[in-house]
């Protein structure tokens, strides 16, 4: 504890890190530990049986029914397929996963999602004069407003002014569309 009359250093914390997707390739994964698992119970057999010395191993018995084999235009095919699929599982386990939500300009690193990106849009557009019901679609890069309104001519411009305002408020604001809903002229 600090004495009576020292002063506390006020500390903004470090803000949080965007939260990321999930891995995509889970099941790929399970099939991969499976095939590994299998691989180290050959490799554990074959450890068994040269420390016995005695018995012959699952893959020297493998091998030599192999032996016979004579190169094939279909071997070299499953190889090249092989070596793509190998690379292209690298590439989804060490590629950068995609965010899942926008960063509000705060000191805290609050963080929202598509969905509640939406419903705060839907209210911000609902609360202008004259609007009688609004639908957003919000993607990573744009968000979509379709309103429909008593029919004022300035209607769209004032929900997009208003809800451009709102979205300021995050790091980076998506770009804005703003339509009147179908049958609707404004």
């Amino acid at each position: 504890m600090s004495a009576p009359g020292a002063e506390r250093s006020k500390q903004v914390p470090v803000p949080a890190r965007s939260p990321r997707a999930g891995l995509a390739l889970t099941s790929w994964a399970f099939v991969v530990a499976l095939a590994l698992l299998g691989v180290a119970v050959l490799a554990g057999q074959a450890s068994l049986v040269a420390a016995r010395g005695q018995g012959t191993s699952w893959i020297a018995t493998a091998v030599d029914a192999l032996d016979g084999l004579r190169p094939e235009a279909w071997i070299g095919i499953c190889g090249v397929i092989l070596a793509l699929l190998g690379l292209w599982l690298l590439w989804q386990a060490v590629r950068p996963r995609p965010r899942t939500t926008r960063r509000i300009l705060a000191a805290s690193g609050i963080h929202l999602r598509s969905r509640a990106i939406a419903r705060w849009v839907d209210a911000t557009a609902r609360d202008v004069p004259g609007v009688l019901d609004t639908s957003t679609t919000v993607n990573r890069r744009a968000v979509r407003v379709t309103v429909r309104s008593t029919g004022s001519p300035d209607i769209l411009t004032d929900v997009h002014d208003e809800v451009t305002r709102q979205l300021s408020a995050l790091e980076r604001p998506p770009r804005l569309t703003v339509r009147a809903s179908e049958g609707q002229r404004s």
